[in-house]
């Protein structure tokens, strides 16, 4: 897909990491890719690299000929954890960028392999970092975090994320990616440490116990068989022994296995509300969004019945087997066939100059006036279908008479129209401590494309995105023994 990068000059909250017992941390603004060479980092592309142009740099420094991705919008930095961009120098890698294509069968690699650092005393570590990651939904790319506990000898998998078409790929080019990997992400697991999903924002994950209380641990993060993968954009990162920031008492948990609880306040724009199904087409009776003009199952294992199937088999992903398009990322993956909270926009006719269609899906008021320290968590998977949409988190501290910004998905490097981002979002939500009436409030909206791009002539029905909510939860901590996450 050609790509669209987009960007808001928005205000960012500043305001350090803090994270405990602190092993390593990189915010890439001295020196640029020379100063991080001189401070042990390695940029290192194998023998088997033809691409270009595509190796780590440290932005805005780009190779040769090259002026970086998104030069034209002039905002390219990574999401911060409210999604605002981080400022200053940012570790990048952008195979989109490059020219030539290391396709599958390749053995191409590019990494960015830190500085050994120790995590004596440590009985865990955690990897944190503003982060965006963009997957080619038709690419065959492997994307990989790994650790080493041996200073770089050996490496353990943290992460892996397989472009969604490496699995014809692989299938018809006898390619055994399954194997090298330890098998396929599984669609609809929800899993956020092997995925067919891109990151954006601020990451955090763990590190394999093996790689704690030792005297030399290195991290690397890279493309294998890149094939035009887009790119691999980081800053600020902190390698540590705190945990993703969240409280020790949960006030609120929300899994929507029964549907959208009656306590959660849902209103629509006009008609598109949140619901728990895909959007249901009443053409084809199904659920649907439209690709270029064509329907497609935004969530197909809830489909698979229709088509017969009693599984999706990976290892086999012949179209009398799967659904063809299980080679387009653009649909949702990770949270398939689960229940969880849906916005999409609908073919519901427009008015000129406005949204199609916006909602709002609102958390019950919540009494957090003993709590020190406030927390909101959700997995979100979401694509971008185009410039109208903005997918945003708010907070309301009277009940919601009036409410606040604290995410958004539109403020940073970003792209539109390929394969979703799926990740857990940790918010640190300071206004909200010692408050009576706090709600959180997901809002949605979205233009209906109009033929030949005229608002005045009403949708013709093709999508402009999907964004799914599932595993809310709202956590606190009182008291005195508070976890200093918060922002100073």
């Amino acid at each position: 897909m050609k790509r669209m990068l987009m960007g808001l000059s928005l205000v960012v909250l500043v305001g350090p990491f803090a994270c405990g017992q602190a092993f390593f941390s990189d915010d890439f603004n001295t020196g640029g890719t020379a100063g991080a060479l001189s401070r042990g980092w390695e940029f290192v592309e194998n023998e088997f690299v033809t691409e270009v142009g595509s190796n780590f740099v440290i932005a805005p420094e780009w190779p040769a000929g090259q002026d970086g991705p998104g030069g034209s919008t002039g905002i390219i930095h990574p999401p911060t954890a409210d999604g605002t961009p981080s400022d200053g120098g940012f570790l990048i890698a952008d195979s989109d960028a490059g020219s030539g294509s290391d396709d599958i069968g390749s053995k191409a690699e590019i990494w960015a392999i830190s500085p050994k650092f120790s995590t004596m005393g440590a009985n865990e570590v955690w990897f944190h970092a503003d982060t965006e990651i963009e997957v080619n939904n038709n690419g065959e790319c492997l994307f990989l975090l790994q650790a080493s506990a041996d200073g770089g000898n050996t490496w353990l998998p943290v992460w892996i994320c397989v472009e969604p078409e490496r699995v014809i790929d692989s299938f018809t080019k006898g390619v055994d990616t399954a194997s090298m990997i330890g098998g396929w992400p599984e669609i609809g697991s929800g899993s956020l440490t092997k995925t067919f999903a891109g990151i954006h924002g601020r990451w955090h994950i763990q590190f394999p116990q093996a790689v704690a209380n030792k005297p030399e641990v290195r991290f690397r993060i890279g493309f294998y068989e890149p094939a035009d993968a887009w790119w691999i954009v980081m800053d600020n990162i902190v390698v540590d022994s705190k945990p993703a920031p969240q409280g020790s008492k949960t006030v609120l948990s929300e899994d929507f296995k029964n549907g959208i609880p009656s306590t959660w306040k849902n209103t629509p724009a006009k008609t598109q509300k949140w619901d728990t199904r895909p959007l249901w087409d009443e053409e084809f009776n199904e659920p649907m969004k439209w690709i270029g003009g064509f329907p497609v199952h935004i969530d197909f294992i809830k489909m698979a019945a229709l088509w017969g199937l009693e599984k999706i088999d990976l290892d086999n992903p012949d179209e009398t087997v799967n659904p063809k398009g299980i080679t387009d990322g653009r649909w949702i993956l990770m949270l398939a066939g689960q229940e969880y909270a849906l916005w999409q926009e609908g073919p519901i006719a427009v008015e000129a100059g406005q949204p199609s269609e916006a909602a709002d899906l609102d958390t019950p008021a919540l009494n957090l006036a003993s709590a020190k320290e406030v927390f909101l968590q959700f997995d979100s998977e979401m694509l971008r279908g185009d410039n109208s949409v903005f997918y945003d988190v708010y907070v309301s501290v009277d009940g919601g008479s009036t409410f606040s910004r604290i995410f958004t998905y539109t403020g940073a490097l970003l792209d539109n129209e390929e394969a979703p981002y799926f990740m857990r979002h940790y918010l640190e939500v300071p206004q909200a401590a010692g408050k009576n009436a706090v709600v959180f409030r997901f809002h949605a909206e979205g233009q209906d494309p109009s033929p030949n791009n005229d608002p005045t002539a009403g949708g013709n029905g093709n999508m402009a995105g999907f964004w799914v909510v599932d595993n809310v939860k709202v956590t606190v901590n009182e008291g005195t023994g508070v976890s200093g996450w918060m922002l100073q």
